[in-house]
């Protein structure tokens, strides 16, 4: 049984994992402070770890980013190495995730990137993307690590089995399914911005 407990989380911390969701997403302060009707100057402020944000305001952050409360506490593990790798390493049974529709997507790198995601995705069976288009220079990269995948890029399909890879530009229209009614499919991927 995990030593792991939750913390209250700190302005400090909230303001911090506030900053890196928006800056991961791209949306700009006043974008943001719109979503969670209030003013710019109060989102600063949240970001920087002067102010406490209000539960009704993380309900909303969480709503606009896709995120589970989870996501804005600070889970601390009671090891002696716990300070040390908190920068660099992250445990299995730790990771920040997002659900969506059926898929559940886990950060495996300790903070969001607004330059890389680093991100390992998983489809429950029948599950179908909608398309996406970012419009945005980078690329992603994936891995098929268990299952398999139908992947449209710019509505030319491929199918990938276990073992697969592959990249595409951000800036081209994708969508993916996992066309098996049994077995969920499990996805590495990397999302390059530039």
């Amino acid at each position: 049984m995990s030593n792991s407990v939750f913390e209250v989380p700190t302005p400090d911390h909230v303001g911090k994992t506030l900053r890196e969701l928006r800056r991961s997403r791209r949306i700009t302060i006043q974008q943001l402070a719109e979503g969670l009707n209030r003013s710019t100057g109060y989102v600063s402020q949240l970001e920087r770890g002067l102010s406490q944000p209000t539960l009704k305001d993380l309900y909303a952050a969480c709503t606009i980013f896709g995120v589970p409360m989870s996501w804005f506490v600070d889970l601390e593990e009671k090891q002696p190495d716990a300070e040390r790798e908190k920068d660099i390493v992250v445990r299995s049974g730790q990771r920040r995730f997002m659900l969506h529709r059926g898929a559940r997507t886990e950060l495996l790198t300790p903070q969001l990137d607004s330059d890389v995601e680093f991100m390992m995705s998983t489809f429950e069976p029948g599950l179908e993307t909608e398309p996406k288009n970012v419009p945005t220079s980078g690329a992603e990269y994936g891995y098929i690590l268990k299952g398999r995948l139908e992947l449209w890029v710019d509505e030319e399909k491929f199918e990938l089995v276990e073992g697969d890879s592959y990249r595409f530009n951000r800036s081209s229209t994708y969508r993916s399914h996992n066309p098996s009614k049994t077995e969920p499919t499990i996805i590495i991927w990397v999302g390059v911005y530039k």
